[in-house]
């Protein structure tokens, strides 16, 4: 299943560089040559490739390498209600078990992946790193890493990303989008760019309240305030970020935190499979 996640990433990638998810690339991504030629007056003499030469019986030049590799970024969400799990998992375990996963996934292609841990402020950020040790070791650095801050604030997280000059990349959020609906520009910005992915961490004591009349009591992890919740109320009604999604065509992957790893890995997969799937119509 893992392995075919590396396959589904692969062809994401590619989409990025050949404007077609059904261009699907099985080599490894890395450093290649942009143009072997044969040698004209005027170039120099240290771009002879000898190899190429000595082969051919002609003189030819390497012009230049060009790096193909595909920044793969993670855009994660350190706040205190990443904390909360009311089952199996919290959702910050969820995120550290999908971080690791797609990580060792793109890194195992020749791709690069960075890091931006935010709360209510961009609290981490790790430049774009090769190697499938060094991008493990990274992300265990930055979700061990302690935060100052407690609550979320997605929009500092996606100006941060668009105030930095990347060619189009694939973009991760991980979160609880519990936060001030006030991105819906800065990320309308980032999707100019990049392919972004929202991949929402949820637990079900958040979706569905019991089944009875009156209020009920509940603390902020984030705030540490107390709120008052009406029982009545349907919690999924307005959903905004769900909305923004969908407006703005945005494929995103919902897990849970009673899911088994099996589950998640799967429902993962799958997304993956379908999106590309989906895209592949479009383009034709």
């Amino acid at each position: 299943m893992r392995s075919k996640i590396r396959l589904h990433l692969q062809r994401m990638v590619a989409n990025l560089f050949e404007g077609s998810f059904s261009s699907y690339m099985n080599s490894t991504r890395g450093i290649e040559l942009d143009e072997l030629r044969q040698y004209q007056p005027g170039d120099e003499f240290r771009s002879i490739d000898w190899k190429a030469t000595t082969r051919t019986g002609a003189l030819h030049v390497r012009l230049k390498l060009v790096d193909k590799r595909t920044n793969i970024f993670f855009l994660v969400d350190r706040s205190e209600s990443t904390k909360f799990g009311s089952t199996r998992f919290t959702k910050e375990k969820i995120q550290s078990s999908i971080i690791s996963t797609l990580v060792q996934s793109a890194t195992e292609t020749g791709n690069l992946v960075s890091f931006i841990s935010f709360t209510d402020k961009v609290e981490n950020y790790i430049p774009p790193h090769a190697g499938q040790k060094e991008g493990v070791r990274l992300a265990g650095n930055m979700l061990s890493a302690k935060v100052k801050g407690r609550r979320t604030n997605i929009n500092c997280a996606f100006k941060f990303l668009n105030g930095k000059r990347f060619a189009p990349s694939l973009v991760f959020v991980l979160s609880d989008f519990f936060a001030p609906f006030d991105y819906e520009s800065s990320l309308k910005s980032l999707v100019r760019k990049h392919d972004v992915i929202p991949i929402i961490i949820s637990d079900i004591r958040e979706e569905s309240l019991p089944k009875a009349r009156g209020f009920v009591a509940v603390k902020d992890l984030e705030t540490h305030g107390v709120k008052y919740l009406d029982l009545s109320q349907d919690l999924n009604a307005n959903l905004q970020h769900i909305k923004l999604f969908n407006k703005l065509n945005l494929g995103y992957l919902t897990l849970k935190t009673d899911m088994t790893e099996e589950l998640w890995v799967s429902a993962l997969s799958d997304f993956f499979d379908k999106r590309i799937r989906r895209r592949s119509r479009i383009k034709r």
